[in-house]
C-alpha cells in the first residue's frame, strides 16, 4: 500500500522527541508499505504573512519525509494560511505525483482535519489515530468544529487506549477501535544482572510541566527516610531547575540525580542503570516510556492516569492512585522487596507480544484494507 501519514508532531532537529511514537508507527509500517510522512509546522519567529510554504525532503531508511515550514501570519490567518499551504503542497508535491492508497492522519487537529478535507476533495480515505484528550483542541469554539467535522467525516478513528476511547465517544456516534502504539522492543534489552548496593529507580519525561508528576516522586522519595536509593531521572524543559530545587527543599538532592536531556540513541542506557521504573504522572492516554522500561525486563509503578490501567498487570508491576505520595512510597518499598518475584523475561515478552511492531502491523493493516474496502464500496 502507498500510505501518506500527515501529523504536525514529528522528531526534528530541534526536537528529537517530538511525536517519535507516530515515527516508530512509520517505521514499522515502512516493512511492507510504501510510507510517505508530511510533518508540517509554523515558524513562529518569522513574520512573513505573503510568504509561500518551503519544505525539506529526507529520507529516513524506507521512509520519504516532507517537513513543511509555513511562516506566521497575523492572527487566525495564519492558522488558515497553515491549512491551505500544506493542502497545497501535498496536492502538488504528492497527489500529482504517485497514488495514495490511505491517508493515515495523527491527532484530530490539525492533522485529521486537513486529512478529511483531502478525502473530501480527492476520494481518497482517511484514518485518524487520536493521542490527546480531547477537549485540549477546544481552545476556541472554531477548533472545537473543526474536531467534530474531523471525527464525523474520517472513515477511521482509532485511540491509543480504552481511556482516550471513552473521552472520545462522547463526541461521536459510531465505533471508535483501539490500537496501542507501537514500541520497538527490539532496541531494547534486558541488562546483566549485576548486586546493586542501593535501590535504583527512575523517571523519563519532558519537564516543560507537572504532568508527569516528579513532584510527587520526589515528595515519595522524602518520605522514605530508610531506603537506601537512588533517583535517575531524565528529561529537559523549563521546570528542570524548579524540580531541582525542590530536592533541595525536601532534603534528597542527594538522592537525586538529574541527566537532563536523554537522547535516543542513550534511552536504553538510562532504563539499564534500573531496578525499577516509576511513573508519577497526572495524566497519561497511553504511556510509552512503560513498554520501554518493560521491555527491559523492568517492572513498573505507575499511576492510574488513564493508559498505564491497560498496560501494567500483576506481573509486570503496581498501579497506584495518581497525586497520592504516601501510596507511592508504599509501592516502591513493596516491589523493592519483591523484585526477585519479578521475571524479567516474561515482563519483556509481554511488552513484545502486545506492543511490538509485529502485533502493531497485523492490526492496522486488517483496518486499511476495511477501510479502503467500505470506501471503494461508497464511490
Amino acid at each position: 500500500m502507498n500510505i501518506l501519514i500527515l501529523t504536525h508532531s514529528y522528531p526534528d532537529i530541534n526536537n528529537k522527541w517530538r511525536g517519535v511514537f507516530i515515527q516508530e508507527q512509520a517505521k514499522a509500517l515502512c516493512l511492507a508499505n510504501d510510507i510517505t510522512v508530511v510533518y508540517f509546522k509554523v515558524d513562529y519567529t518569522h513574520f512573513a504573512p505573503f510568504s509561500k510554504y518551503s519544505f525539506h525532503k529526507k529520507t529516513e531508511g524506507k521512509i520519504t519525509v516532507f517537513e513543511v515550514t509555513v511562516n506566521k501570519s497575523f492572527p487566525v490567518i495564519t492558522q488558515l494560511k497553515y491549512l491551505s499551504d500544506t493542502y497545497r503542497f501535498i496536492r502538488k508535491e504528492i497527489l500529482n505525483q504517485k497514488r495514495i492508497d490511505i491517508i493515515h492522519s495523527h491527532l484530530s487537529y490539525p492533522a485529521g482535519f486537513l486529512g478529511t478535507i483531502i478525502q473530501k476533495r480527492k476520494n481518497i480515505p482517511n484514518v485518524v489515530t487520536e493521542h490527546s484528550w480531547i477537549t485540549r483542541y477546544f481552545r476556541s469554539r472554531i477548533h472545537k468544529m473543526c474536531v467534530l467535522y474531523t471525527f464525523k467525516n474520517s472513515y477511521c478513528i482509532i485511540a491509543v487506549s480504552k481511556a482516550l476511547r471513552e473521552d472520545i465517544i462522547k463526541y461521536v456516534n459510531h465505533e471508535v477501535k483501539i490500537v496501542p502504539n507501537v514500541v520497538d522492543v527490539e532496541k531494547f534489552r534486558i541488562p546483566e544482572t549485576r548486586k546493586r548496593e542501593i535501590l535504583n529507580i527512575g523517571l523519563l519525561g519532558g519537564m516543560g510541566n507537572f504532568r508527569k508528576g516528579l513532584d510527587i516522586l520526589l515528595k515519595s522519595v522524602s518520605l522514605l527516610k530508610n531506603t537506601d536509593l537512588l533517583v535517575h531521572i531524565g528529561g529537559d524543559g523549563i521546570y528542570l531547575e524548579t524540580f531541582k530545587k525542590m530536592s533541595v527543599e525536601l532534603g534528597i538532592r542527594e538522592k537525586c540525580k538529574f541527566y537532563g536531556e536523554i537522547l535516543p540513541s542513550e534511552i536504553n542506557n538510562f532504563y539499564s542503570g534500573l531496578d525499577i521504573y516509576v511513573l508519577a504522572s497526572r495524566d497519561e492516554t497511553f504511556g510509552v516510556v512503560i513498554v520501554e522500561a518493560m521491555s527491559c525486563g523492568l517492572p513498573v509503578i505507575a499511576t492510574r492516569c488513564g493508559g498505564p490501567e491497560e498496560i501494567i498487570t500483576h506481573e509486570t508491576g503496581v498501579l497506584v492512585e495518581k497525586e497520592n505520595p504516601d501510596e507511592l512510597a508504599r509501592a516502591i518499598v513493596s516491589v523493592s522487596d519483591n523484585l526477585g518475584s519479578y521475571d524479567r523475561d516474561l515482563i519483556r515478552r509481554y511488552a513484545l507480544e502486545k506492543y511490538g511492531r509485529e502485533a502493531f502491523v497485523a492490526e492496522i493493516t486488517r483496518i486499511y484494507q476495511e477501510v479502503i474496502s467500505a470506501s471503494t464500496t461508497a464511490r
